[in-house]
């Protein structure tokens, strides 16, 4: 019997066609093939979540009993869950440990206040707690600070872009200092804003954003002189502009309202078959809730008619996404005394706020270890592991470097 080691041109020819026969889920998925890497980043598919509003109003059980009526009609729980802050709200509450409970990922909108007094440091002490708090959550939460800031609503709270990217980056350096590395930065003006470049004055920089974000509607038939615009008319100059920023994409906020019959069902439809042509988006975030707006009454809700919420649940088709391995945060100390007031001088001066559509104050939040599953591991934002398809190609060479064949 005589043995020999196969030659190196042998073995790789071997791997190459036994990796041309791997199964298709351990090849590089071709939804992400264009995607920035990122925390939070799903190595496939995208994550598809939900602003959900009941329809008698807010408060703990409307809430809980509104998503879970939606999870059980679609069959599914959602990725990402959407919650509204107010700048003074307590957060976490008792929403976000109970998404991670029910293996959803927690996406925080917080709305600002003055950034002057911001950025000066009038807040800090509140700004500390909240990043204790988020940190003792011990697993990844989107936290998309004070939204759609290029809009006219919300240019009152702000002198200049440049005080508001001052004020952006205080914020974030305070959450890195009490360990709040599972905090992932969500960076989202109105999408017409990124596309005609207006929004470009107010963005942190790379080193204080994970993610890019755009919020765009049809506003039509409702808001008068609005035209009806599909999916890609409202997203495709965002995408463009915002792919050049080398960040994950994420669709914070949209919405389509009734006309014809069956018209809404197809607009999302496009929605999702848009979505799947654009790799660089990683999750979108429906509004799904109704509002009034100078006194024009929208209604978003993905149930208006049976049809539209077809087209909703259209959205969940396809490959669902692989969440990405992800590293355990460093423990977090004790939260700070919270200060939830200024300096008086500070006080005087800023403008009032805003309510926040999660208007309910909740309880002191406990802490929470995670729940791991398939689509959302435990764990903050953090590096990926090797992929299936190189752990096994590796493997293989491995095997026949050290493999004697007896002929």
């Amino acid at each position: 019997m005589l043995a020999l080691v196969r030659p190196w041109r042998a073995v790789l020819v071997a791997v190459m066609a036994l990796a041309a026969v791997l199964p298709a889920s351990l090849a590089p998925p071709a939804e992400a093939a264009g995607r920035p890497s990122g925390p939070l980043v799903p190595d496939s598919g995208f994550y598809v979540g939900a602003y959900t509003k009941h329809v008698d109003g807010y408060g703990r059980e409307r809430a809980q009993t509104a998503m879970e009526d939606l999870e059980s009609r679609l069959g599914r729980r959602l990725h990402l869950n959407h919650h509204f802050y107010a700048w003074a709200d307590v957060f976490p509450s008792w929403r976000e440990p109970w998404d991670i409970e029910h293996d959803r990922i927690p996406m925080i909108s917080w709305n600002g206040e003055n950034t002057d007094s911001i950025a000066r440091g009038d807040w800090d002490g509140m700004i500390a707690a909240r990043a204790q708090a988020v940190a003792m959550l011990n697993v990844p939460v989107f936290i998309r600070w004070f939204w759609e800031m290029d809009g006219n609503k919300k240019q009152h709270y702000i002198s200049a872009p440049p005080s508001y990217v001052k004020a952006w980056r205080h914020i974030h350096d305070i959450f890195r200092a009490a360990g709040a590395t599972n905090a992932v930065w969500v960076w989202c003006p109105n999408a017409s804003a990124i596309a005609d470049g207006k929004a470009m004055a107010y963005y942190p920089g790379n080193e204080y954003v994970d993610w890019t974000c755009g919020d765009g509607y049809n506003f039509a038939p409702n808001r008068p002189g609005d035209k009806w615009e599909s999916f890609a008319e409202v997203y495709d100059g965002f995408y463009a502009k915002a792919t050049r920023m080398g960040k994950p994409i994420m669709i914070g906020e949209f919405g389509a309202l009734e006309r014809n019959p069956g018209e809404k069902e197809q607009w999302l439809r496009g929605a999702r078959d848009w979505i799947v042509q654009h790799p660089a988006v990683a999750a979108v975030v429906y509004f799904n809730a109704d509002s009034t707006t100078n006194d024009v009454y929208f209604d978003w809700r993905v149930d208006t008619s049976p049809s539209s919420f077809e087209g909703f649940r259209y959205l969940f088709t396809g490959q669902a996404p692989v969440a990405p391995k992800t590293v355990a945060p460093k423990p977090a100390v004790s939260a700070p005394a919270e200060a939830t007031t200024p300096t008086t001088a500070a006080r005087a001066a800023r403008p009032r706020g805003t309510a926040s559509p999660a208007a309910a104050s909740a309880p002191a939040t406990p802490v929470v270890t995670g729940v791991a599953t398939a689509e959302q591991p435990t764990g903050s934002a953090g590096g990926k592991g090797p992929s299936h398809r190189l752990t096994w190609v590796l493997e293989l060479l491995r095997q026949l470097d050290a493999a004697a064949v007896e002929v």
